[in-house]
């Protein structure tokens, strides 16, 4: 049995910590997961790691909240935003496909409809 692994991904601390940092801002693990392109299972150790814990600092969270609200200065908030740019231009993409195909459909119809509603137009009368 031939087994293909996909190369890990390694990210350095500060990255891990801004994710900490929108995490426990608020934002959804899941939903905060995917804008990054990580695992939950990422999101939970790194917040083990470099959460604050139940004692939160009044500066850790006042810098959650700011990274949070205004998306952050940061490299995780650079992160969100490519990959949500990455997730519109897919969209884009599968909707110009969409488009493509339905103008074939209508160009072959129309084709079709032009051919055979004139059955005699070939023959000129004498």
């Amino acid at each position: 049995m031939n087994h293909t692994t996909t190369p890990r991904r390694s990210y350095d601390e500060q990255f891990k910590r801004d994710a900490v940092a929108l995490l426990e801002g608020g934002r959804k693990a899941a939903q905060l997961a995917r804008d990054l392109g990580v695992s939950p299972w990422n999101l939970r150790d790194w917040k083990r790691l470099y959460g604050t814990g139940a004692v939160a600092a009044s500066h850790t969270q006042a810098r959650s909240a700011a990274l949070a609200s205004a998306g952050g200065p940061g490299a995780v908030a650079a992160a969100v935003e490519f990959a949500a740019m990455q997730r519109e231009v897919a969209s884009l993409r599968r909707q110009n496909d969409i488009l493509k195909k339905a103008l074939a459909i209508v160009a072959q119809q129309e084709a079709h409809a032009s051919t055979s509603s004139t059955p005699f137009a070939a023959i000129s009368p004498p």
